[in-house]
């Protein structure tokens, strides 16, 4: 593994190098994953538009800032208020603040300590066989369990031929979050063509997940995007498709999860809710790869 330091648009960046990916980190922006590239440049990550980078201020909206790449959300991906009054912005704290950045020779640390909560987010990207390996380990450092959730806000570039791969069966049971057709008839695998005025929807699998494993094929690339992580850590699965409507973007959202809700409170509604014990800590992994494909 190789790390260099560079410029995203005008932003700060760490690169990351490994014999197959060069990954583009953002510190000030949540550490966000900005690009992932293979050795032929291809990328493999949504990206808007524009020379200059939109941040996402302490207030503002997910969707109005930069809305590309791969966030972390937590602890929420919705706005919603805690029980002590506390107001948790859109999309989560993390994916708007900077972070304590560690540069090793074999790993890039970065280090979150919430301003709204007694939490510590830390996120490690090493390499693993030529793979792109984040491990995550979320500290909660109050008296008192912390609900909560995580997801992976991973907006894959759209392309005509590309298919969503997952374990789940055709008719597995989903529910829509947004789109205007009814959850029969969504497209679970594919985008159906771009255009200004292109449905954008998304749903959860209701049920956990039965392998650790999604990604999407790019048939025209020869390659297939890959996640794979501990379904016992990481047990649920959303999917957002976006044909245009949404910032004019062509892009598939892959969105593993804790729980197949947008927040803590929705998730507790509904006997799913997700929670760091007092004083303890949850970890997990996520390697991210591309394999050849015929």
């Amino acid at each position: 593994m190789r790390t260099r330091t560079g410029c995203y648009k005008d932003r700060r960046a760490i690169l990351v190098e490994t014999g197959r990916l060069t990954a583009v980190f953002l510190p000030d922006d949540g550490g966000k994953l900005a690009s992932l590239t293979d050795r032929d440049g291809k990328e493999y990550l949504a990206q808007a538009e524009g020379r200059f980078y939109r941040v996402l201020s302490r207030e503002g909206r997910y969707g109005a800032a930069e809305c590309s790449g791969f966030d972390d959300m937590f602890p929420t991906i919705d706005p919603y208020v805690t029980r002590e009054g506390i107001l948790c912005p859109d999309h989560g704290e993390i994916c708007r603040m900077s972070a304590e950045v560690t540069v090793e020779q074999e790993a890039v640390r970065f280090c979150f300590r919430s301003l709204l909560f007694q939490t510590t987010f830390r996120k490690t990207v090493t390499e693993r066989n030529g793979a792109l390996q984040l491990s995550y380990r979320i500290e909660n450092d109050s008296d008192s369990d912390f609900p909560c959730l995580w997801a992976a806000h991973c907006m894959l570039s759209g392309e005509d031929d590309a298919e969503i791969v997952t374990p789940y069966s055709a008719d597995a049971p989903i529910r829509k979050m947004f789109g205007d057709r009814v959850e029969s008839e969504l497209n679970r695998t594919r985008l159906t063509g771009y255009a200004p005025d292109g449905e954008a929807y998304k749903f959860y699998y209701t049920e956990p997940i039965r392998e650790g494993i999604c990604g999407c094929r790019y048939p025209s690339a020869k390659k297939m995007f890959l996640f794979r992580y501990d379904r016992e850590e990481i047990p649920y699965l959303g999917l957002w498709f976006n044909n245009g409507s949404c910032k004019g973007m062509y892009s598939i959202g892959l969105e593993i999860c804790t729980a197949p809700y947008d927040s803590p409170t929705a998730a507790a509604a509904a006997g799913a809710e997700w929670r760091i014990p007092a004083r303890g800590a949850l970890s997990f992994t996520l390697l991210t790869d591309l394999e050849e494909i015929e």
